[in-house]
């Protein structure tokens, strides 16, 4: 075994009896700060210049010891201690001034080593650009396997269910508090999803109209040390355990799903089964300002047996009108003769709009009913 491997299990043997025995036997933090300089001075790993940094620290990595360089004006002394067989935790000290290592002076939390891979995970940003390709560490950081997490979870749960409520165990919700919540939501939203979905359905879509799709909730809980570590150790396997387990916890959450994809789709196939809804008129006209580079267009509108035609903003004609439109984004001299027209504070509809035109094009023209006509 090599001086720096006994060397680096000394230390290692000396911070534990350190943390665990010495405060209470009467070691000072004096007695660690001269064992550490001992180490740094037996090493001699010392670069100075940014000149081959991260090489040198990737072979660091790779073996034992403290390290030292310097680099966009810091001196940086990093160190590391062994976690347990797997892993590493890396600390760093950095100093605008000096060398080596600093009594006073606290070192920092800087990532996790995986012996096993030689990657650094969790890296912090005080070292980040120590690396070669910094921008790899982003993927490893704890933000970025927590999107992972969620992601890998989400779709094994969609996998399992694959869409179909007979995958799951129960068939019935039990829960009296989501009961309650499954005929609140019949009542205050359904309706409001099932426009929203039809307004940002294609055309062409055929003649099927909206089919829920099941899609999992799952969201995991913030990192502890522990979890942390038991992902980067075995990715696959936390994966499987925490689908596993919100399979097994979330079975009325999964089911109450699929009963509210049943309520949109009867509220989906009511709207549009209704000619007589305006949400037709205003899918239309959503779709043919959106369409054009227009940014203000004449529209001429048929209201209490009298036409007008008048130059509004094509934004507030690009939005779901679920009652008026405003008459705020009117040319100021139209609104004035709108008001005289039609009375004071008046209100047009999408179903009151028979012609958009822009550019001596016309963008949208109102399908005439034949009850239309016959009034």
């Amino acid at each position: 075994m090599s001086e720096n491997r006994l060397l680096y299990d000394e230390m290692c043997s000396a911070l534990t009896d350190y943390e665990g025995n010495g405060s209470e036997a009467g070691a000072s933090g004096k007695d660690l700060y001269d064992m550490l300089v001992k180490i740094q001075n037996r090493w001699e790993y010392i670069v100075t210049s940014s000149t081959g940094t991260r090489g040198i620290l990737a072979d660091w990595l790779a073996g034992t010891g403290p390290f030292m360089c310097k680099a966009k004006g810091y001196n940086f002394t990093l160190m590391r201690v062994r976690k347990n067989a797997d892993f590493d935790y890396l600390y760093t000290q950095r100093q605008y001034n000096g060398t080596g290592i600093v009594r006073d002076t606290k070192f920092e939390y800087a990532g996790i080593y995986f012996r096993r891979n030689g990657l650094v995970y969790d890296c912090q940003y005080n070292v980040r650009d120590l690396f070669d390709a910094p921008e790899a560490q982003d993927a490893r950081s704890e933000e970025a396997l927590l999107k992972y997490l969620k992601v890998a979870v989400r779709s094994s749960v969609e996998t399992t269910i694959s869409n179909d409520r007979n995958n799951l165990r129960i068939t019935e919700l039990s829960d009296q508090r989501r009961l309650e919540q499954l005929e609140y939501y019949q009542q205050s939203s359904a309706m409001g999803q099932a426009r929203k979905m039809y307004l940002s359905q294609d055309d062409d879509c055929g003649d099927e109209g909206y089919q829920f799709t099941f899609q999992c909730e799952y969201r995991p809980e913030q990192w502890t040390e522990d979890s942390l570590l038991a992902y980067i150790l075995d990715p696959d396997g936390y994966v499987c355990d925490e689908a596993n387990k919100y399979f097994n916890s979330y079975q009325e959450v999964m089911l109450s799903d699929f009963l509210k994809g049943d309520i949109v789709v009867a509220a989906y196939n009511e709207m549009v089964g209704n000619p007589s809804n305006p949400i037709h008129y205003v899918k239309g006209i959503m779709r043919a300002v959106s369409a054009s580079s227009a940014k203000t267009v004449t529209v001429t509108i048929h209201k209490d047996g009298k036409e007008f035609t008048f130059k509004t903003e094509v934004r507030d004609l690009c939005l779901d009108c679920t009652d008026y439109y405003s008459d705020s984004y009117m040319m100021a001299a139209d609104r004035r003769k709108f008001e005289e027209l039609f009375g004071r504070y008046p209100k047009y509809r999408p179903e009151d709009i028979v012609r958009i035109e822009y550019a001596r094009s016309v963008l949208y023209e109102k399908e005439i009913k034949k009850e239309e006509v016959l009034q």
